[in-house]
């Protein structure tokens, strides 16, 4: 079971997976934006592999602690962070191509998150549904064929379309456009900090995903 808290303009409530279909139901919600990695699949392990080993083909060696508290980060975000602290000289563009290229190699490791995929499923049925992710387009897409879900989106809003990354609200506030619902209709779903902050942003209510029992 997911807990969860739902931000919405008249102030925050919490709820659970076991109840959120109804939850947002009531709320009368007509289109969803999801986030992807750690909301929708499960590919930490997969992405901290990819960066690894981008990292190490350049000579530098990764920290997984140091890694796993960046994931909110997009890529390039991250790796700048990294040849800061760690890797000077470090080619960051060259370190971000080879880590995509990785990534989507071995995305058949990345695994659906059951409960989300369920309230994909269902919500599907009825009403239009987006991605908006801070990774790539090539990278969403790999996670989501992997996980067979990516026919049930009618949009994929990505970074590589020319998008800040999140914090800022553009993707989501790109996603709701696209939905085509008034923005006060649509409600994402997300797991950082910066996404979360990017949704608040662009002036939608938000369900922030805070833990798995």
């Amino acid at each position: 079971m997911i807990r969860a808290t739902l931000h919405t303009a008249a102030g925050n409530a919490e709820i659970t997976s076991d109840t959120w279909l109804n939850d947002v139901l009531k709320k009368g919600y007509q289109a969803f934006i999801f986030d992807c990695d750690g909301t929708l699949v499960e590919s930490a392990n997969v992405h901290f592999t990819s960066f690894a080993k981008a990292a190490e083909d350049q000579g530098y060696q990764l920290d997984r602690d140091w890694y796993f508290a960046r994931t909110g980060l997009d890529r390039r975000s991250l790796f700048q962070e990294f040849a800061g602290e760690c890797a000077r000289g470090f080619d960051i563009e060259a370190a971000a191509e080879n880590s995509i290229s990785r990534f989507v190699e071995i995305s058949d490791r990345v695994m659906a998150i059951p409960e989300t995929e369920a309230l994909v499923r269902q919500l599907g049925l009825t009403f239009p549904l987006a991605v908006g992710t801070n990774a790539e387009r090539q990278v969403a897409e790999a996670s989501l064929r992997a996980t067979g879900l990516i026919d049930c989106f009618d949009h994929i809003v990505a970074i590589t379309d020319n998008l800040k990354p999140k914090p800022s609200p553009e993707i989501f506030a790109k996603a709701a456009e696209m939905l085509g619902v008034p923005r006060m209709q649509n409600l994402v779903i997300e797991d950082s900090i910066q996404g979360v902050t990017a949704a608040k942003a662009a002036g939608l209510d938000v369900i922030e995903i805070k833990s798995h029992t």
